[in-house]
């Protein structure tokens, strides 16, 4: 089996996470408190990571999500559940796709084929998912602190430059905490704080499970706070215009005049999200795949083809970029991603700890 590094599960993890949050100014209906309803997101998913999905993964360290269904539920309910789970990755992939795609065009290839710039993108991240978990990981374990590094540099140039002015942050609560915890919950539970779900795909190759608990933790929490101190940057630039801008992060840093001469630095942005939300698509291309191939039996190479194909066809569904972000906002971060970020994770913990239960009453005393 192939296994994983500690700090590449570490690079996985806080890139998967920060993904493409940076595209999107978060809880945009909180105002100025935006930043607040992230963190309170941040809280909620870390009780639902630590709650519900470790403890999945603790009393079954060896398995996979597909893996632990049908070794609780049996080959038929188990591949049932499991193919619900290929739509619902699958679905995540698309989205990333298409957010990557329509960034493509909007700041770098505007004249390039959508069609064209998805079949390059699926194909590249194809290959990486041919070659397995280990290079995937070495990968997100080179990027991540370049990307890390290039939005320290970034954010310190916006605080140099003046753009960035804390009273835009004022008055916090203005309109009090039930409005920034509506904000919060369930929309940021689900984006992108419930999304941790899909590493119980990963976590089993990495090991020993105490070790990797304690580095999913860290890595969370680290992407949230950076996650939430760019909401902060954005806001505290862009002020109530936040809420408004297609792309805020861009916005800001258009900008960015420093010391006469960098200036126009948003080709840079444009390759740190591109590369964030590389990873995650890729992480739930991958997810796709190994589920896939559990339920239907196939190799993985053989499968990133057909799972490639209905990703590429699901990203042609969606007529322009504002309807594939209002339907991603507007209807599943809210009613159709917490079932399965929380309902069916509760459900299937409850059904490990009730079969390990039952077994070991039936196991006969030494």
């Amino acid at each position: 089996m192939e296994r994983i590094s500690q700090s590449q599960l570490a690079s996985l993890i806080i890139l998967f996470q920060i993904g493409s949050s940076p595209l999107f100014l978060l809880a945009s209906e909180a105002g100025t408190d935006a930043w607040l309803s992230v963190f309170i997101g941040m809280l909620c998913g870390m009780a639902v990571l630590i709650a519900v999905t470790l403890p999945i993964y603790r009393k079954t360290p060896d398995k996979n999500l597909a893996e632990i269904f049908t070794g609780t539920f049996g080959k038929v309910a188990g591949s049932l559940f499991g193919v619900t789970y290929v739509v619902y990755f699958g679905y995540k992939a698309v989205r990333n796709v298409r957010e990557f795609s329509d960034l493509m065009i909007l700041y770098l290839l505007p004249t390039t084929p959508l069609w064209f710039i998805m079949f390059v993108f699926l194909a590249v991240a194809g290959y990486a998912i041919c070659q397995g978990i280990e290079v995937f990981a070495r990968i997100a374990e080179i990027l991540l602190p370049i990307i890390i590094i290039v939005y320290i540099v970034l954010f310190f140039m916006i605080y140099c430059t003046g753009i960035f002015d804390y009273q835009r942050l004022l008055p916090i609560l203005d309109d009090g905490l039930k409005k920034v915890a509506d904000a919060a919950i369930p929309e940021l539970i689900s984006f992108p704080f419930g999304e941790m779900v899909l590493f119980l795909m990963f976590w089993k190759h990495a090991s020993p499970s105490a070790r990797t608990t304690r580095t999913t933790l860290f890595s969370f929490l680290f992407a949230g706070t950076f996650i939430t101190l760019t909401n902060i940057v954005i806001i505290g630039s862009l002020g109530t215009l936040s809420g408004i801008s297609v792309v805020p992060l861009m916005q800001v840093v258009n900008l960015v005049q420093f010391a006469n001469f960098v200036e126009r630095l948003d080709p840079v942005v444009a390759l740190l999200l591109f590369a964030g939300v590389f990873m995650k698509m890729t992480a739930y291309f991958f997810g796709t795949t190994l589920v896939f191939t559990q339920v239907f039996r196939m190799n993985r190479r053989k499968a990133v083809i057909p799972v490639g194909l209905l990703i590429f066809m699901g990203s042609l569904m969606f007529r322009s970029y504002m309807q594939h972000i209002w339907f991603g906002f507007e209807k599943n971060l809210k009613f159709h991603f917490p079932i399965f970020q929380i309902g069916i994770p509760v459900f299937l913990l409850l059904a490990v700890i009730l079969k390990s239960r039952l077994q070991g009453s039936k196991s006969p005393p030494s």
